[in-house]
């Protein structure tokens, strides 16, 4: 069945606004027939422009919460940890460091590699399930909210762990498709009606739009750390500010040298 050219357009005009998130309407097209209306098409389209609008807001809450200056006591235990000689995972595994982990919600533990080994903590889940929720459709079931949560995290690894794949990189359709678009068709009965796939096109694009946006604001406000202060005292300063998140990134590198070299690297071009 050939597509309905105002739907080509449609689909063409959101491809052009938010490319990576596009990628969606051909994995749901490959799994499920999707024989939706110009007007669903449109709705899709309208969701996504409010979503993008919600992630604009998130961006600038979050650099605006990493951007902070550093509070008394955590000057304090900047100061401190500057003051070890020894390398700068060592430093991290610190009582002062492990304790200051603990006093912002990290549960004990004997080292920093057993806390990387824990993350994405339950706390960090929390944090990521409530923010999805402020932008998923209100009809998302707890068990599709899990989903697009463990989605977040599995593609927030993918684009560090694998920087030739970009988020609007066709590569990474694959990996869409097993991740995110049939676990969440899963929840559906076998024949998914033409409203149930717009919503599951709707909730996917939600982790799929904030995965690679949280993942760039934390890089750039962390180059800024280390442009301004130096290697060793700005890689602290990201883990005294964003300890949740510079403990989830530092988790996907063999050490804090390749976390710092990921950081510096030039962006890709286009």
């Amino acid at each position: 069945m050939k597509r309905n050219n105002g739907l080509s357009v449609a689909i063409h005009r959101l491809r052009e606004a938010v490319p990576a998130l596009c990628l969606l309407f051909y994995c749901f097209a490959q799994t499920t027939f999707f024989g939706c209306a110009i007007g669903a098409t449109f709705e899709i389209v309208g969701f996504m422009k409010g979503m993008t609008t919600q992630l604009e807001e998130r961006e600038a809450f979050l650099v605006a919460s990493t951007e902070k200056p550093l509070t008394e006591n955590q000057e304090k235990l900047l100061t401190e940890l500057l003051h070890e000689e020894e390398s700068l995972d060592a430093v991290l595994s610190s009582q002062a460091y492990l304790t200051y982990l603990g006093e912002h919600g990290g549960a004990a533990h004997k080292d920093y590699p057993m806390y990387l080994a824990a993350v994405p903590t339950t706390e960090q889940k929390s944090t990521i399930q409530f923010a999805l929720k402020e932008i998923l459709p209100s009809e998302a079931t707890t068990e599709q909210i899990q989903i697009c949560t463990d989605f977040y995290f599995q593609f927030r690894e993918l684009i560090v762990k694998e920087p030739h794949i970009t988020a609007d990189s066709e590569e990474i359709e694959p990996f869409m498709e097993e991740h995110l678009v049939r676990p969440l068709m899963d929840t559906y009965s076998s024949k998914m009606s033409t409203s149930d796939t717009i919503e599951a096109m709707k909730m996917a694009a939600v982790p799929s739009g904030m995965a690679p946006l949280d993942t760039k604001v934390f890089r750039k406000v962390w180059f800024k750390q280390l442009e301004v202060y130096g290697s060793r005292e700005g890689l602290l300063r990201c883990a005294i500010l964003t300890p949740d998140e510079f403990a989830l990134m530092r988790s996907f590198f063999f050490n804090t040298a390749a976390l710092e070299k990921w950081i510096k690297r030039p962006p890709k071009q286009k």
